[in-house]
């Protein structure tokens, strides 16, 4: 009974001595990309410890899994300062919060602070699109009103510093129309806002121009280049509705080429079939 009752309160005494040193917390809130020496904030004042004890007491940062040290303290000023890039992007990627977790670490007696470092986001990020030009093939025959969906741009930042406006250059055809997704994200439509005709206009180029929502502001382009594909909205022509024929009687009477030519505004297929007409056009006949 004594052994036992022994046991149990070493026990608690030991974890009371484990339990003992951790003696608070302490925050930062810091903006990305700070330049190392930067001064986060004075931790020996914020926590009331000893200025002229740091040294002896070995005062220093630490870290629980053994990750990068981004601090250090200066043992003279008891500040706490920039030992490492930080990168929000890197460390948390897209995530709404990211924390870095620090402990000051100091001797005689043992004593733990855990330091909680708030990484807020810069606009240090341009919108991207993933290709450098994108390709849209429209028939002609396409109503106006017809849209046709743009890949978005993607920016490595988040909240107001992400992508939120898109514009395109002023153009004869086409209108764009941003919208947002479920998760808030911006997207553009390519709106066709007057009739195309390729028999005029077979290629068209546009530019679109991304912008994020931050100061100063960022933005990021994409060349679209539009091929309008053909449609067979126009019929052969011939020069002369009447071709004149000449021959004697009994013999094969043949047009005169150069008195009736057919013609074809539309492309390949098209013209093909104009072709064939004419050809049809010089069979000979007997009368």
């Amino acid at each position: 009974m004594g052994y036992c009752t022994f046991a149990l309160h070493c026990g608690l005494a030991f974890v009371f001595h484990v339990l003992l040193p951790v003696n608070g917390d302490v925050s930062y809130s810091i903006p990305e990309e700070m330049k190392r020496g930067s001064v986060i904030g004075n931790i020996a004042k914020d926590l009331g410890l000893d200025l002229g004890r740091l040294s002896a007491r070995k005062a220093r940062i630490d870290t629980e899994d053994n990750s990068v040290k981004y601090c250090s303290v200066n043992l003279n000023t008891g500040e706490l300062i920039v030992q490492e890039r930080i990168d929000r992007e890197g460390l948390c990627g897209k995530k709404a919060s990211c924390v870095v977790k620090q402990e000051l670490v100091l001797e005689n007696p043992l004593e733990l602070h855990r330091v909680n470092i708030r990484v807020q986001d810069i606009n240090d990020n341009s919108p991207q699109f993933k290709e450098e030009s994108l390709k849209i093939e429209i028939r002609e025959s396409a109503d106006k009103g017809a849209s046709f969906l743009l890949d978005e741009a993607h920016d490595g930042d988040i909240g107001e510093n992400a992508v939120q406006s898109y514009s395109l250059q002023q153009n004869d055809n086409f209108k764009l129309n941003v919208k947002s997704k479920g998760s808030g994200r911006k997207y553009g439509e390519l709106v066709l806002d007057k009739e195309l005709d390729r028999e005029d206009t077979r290629e068209i180029e546009l530019l679109l121009i991304a912008f994020d929502g931050g100061s100063p502001q960022r933005s990021g382009t994409v060349v679209i280049h539009v091929t309008v594909l053909d449609a067979n909205d126009n019929v052969p022509v011939f020069t002369e509705t009447s071709p004149r024929c000449t021959g004697r009687e009994g013999r094969t009477c043949k047009l005169h080429a150069e008195r009736s030519q057919c013609s074809h505004r539309d492309a390949n297929r098209q013209r093909s079939r104009c072709e064939a007409l004419q050809q049809e056009a010089f069979i000979g006949w007997k009368f």
